[in-house]
């Protein structure tokens, strides 16, 4: 049974009809093809930095860029090393590969115009030294941090926008199995996890605040390695009718069961377009049972039926839904074969 916490997001509102978004947990495989007789890595930082990228030390104070003083001089070299021990800490923590070795700073500061992939006759330089089978490098890491004093009905906040390249250098093979841009933004604010203000918090200094969205860059990117539970949102939609309203009080519960009930009552022909409703919101109940062929069926009927009625509305959400349940069923495969 997937683990759910549920979320109530109205979206969308036609004909009277609610659509509420509804949170899960799936188990999701690596989306990386790491070869199947690699057990030892080598991690690297190339020390790259991009010709127009001059703010690593200058900050938003205010919407107005302001110079710091007293930044360490390599700071990159410093926060991109707490990137890369995060990457190995998770791998470690996975078992996702026997040996991980970290080489030091090899590389000089360098820029240019362009991002050019290693040469392989220095990745295979590299992983033979350390006697490794994969070479995973952070090509390029940059950083910039923003703060905004309380405004108004606006509270105090802090944030951090990190953009990295990660590759991944297959030496025996001498190609590049992965090549990714990941960009992200680490925010802080004065509410707690409750959405209560609270007036004196306390946010992360500059440099605290780079650590740390610099350690969830490494994090991030090693979910990219191994399988991981990850929350996605799915769609059920609520007509004006007070049977659909009870249904959606029995998904808050985790009722699936009792919710079932309800919607087969409204999901034969008679009950019109209703019975479009009905049918795709059993095929996000099945799902959530994990019953993913009774789940394809429904939406398959839920389709039959909008396309008789013409409704294009109803048909982009079941075809949408049907291309995630697709993926879904495929990515459950491959964790079985594993």
């Amino acid at each position: 049974m997937n683990r759910i916490a549920f979320l109530v997001l109205i979206l969308i509102t036609s004909s009277c009809t609610v659509y509420k978004e509804y949170p899960i947990d799936i188990y999701k495989p690596g989306v990386i093809a790491v070869p199947l007789n690699v057990e030892n890595v080598a991690i690297v930082y190339r020390n790259f930095k991009y010709k127009r990228d001059t703010l690593q030390h200058f900050y938003n104070d205010d919407h107005q860029l302001t110079r710091v003083k007293n930044d360490p001089t390599n700071l990159d070299s410093i926060l991109a090393n707490y990137c890369i021990k995060e990457l190995a800490s998770n791998l470690k923590s996975k078992n996702t590969f026997k040996v991980i070795h970290i080489f030091p700073a090899i590389f000089k500061k360098h820029s240019d115009t362009k991002l050019p992939s290693l040469k392989f006759d220095l990745v295979n330089k590299l992983t033979s030294s350390s006697q490794t089978d994969l070479l995973i490098s952070l090509e390029t890491f940059s950083y910039f941090f923003s703060e905004y004093s309380e405004n108004y009905d606006v509270p105090k906040s802090r944030e951090v926008i990190t953009a990295a390249v990660w590759a991944v250098y297959d030496p025996f093979a001498e190609k590049i199995i992965e090549r990714k841009t990941m960009i992200d933004t680490v925010y802080w604010n004065s509410y707690d996890e409750k959405g209560n203000y609270q007036k004196n918090s306390k946010l992360p200094p500059r440099l605290t605040a780079l650590k740390i969205a610099s350690q969830l860059v490494g994090e991030e990117y090693s979910k990219r390695f191994f399988a991981s539970w990850q929350t996605v949102n799915r769609i059920y939609s609520v007509p004006p009718l007070p049977d659909f309203t009870e249904a959606s009080n029995r998904v808050e519960k985790g009722d699936w069961d009792n919710a079932i009930a309800i919607w087969k009552k409204y999901a034969s022909d008679r009950n019109g377009k209703m019975a479009i409703n009905a049918r795709y919101n059993l095929a996000l109940a099945y799902e959530m049972k994990d019953d993913l062929e009774t789940a394809w069926k429904w939406l398959a009927a839920a389709q039959q039926l909008a396309v008789s009625y013409k409704s294009k509305e109803n048909i982009r959400m079941i075809t949408l839904y049907q291309k995630v349940l697709a993926k879904r069923k495929k990515e459950i495969d491959e964790l079985n074969r594993n």
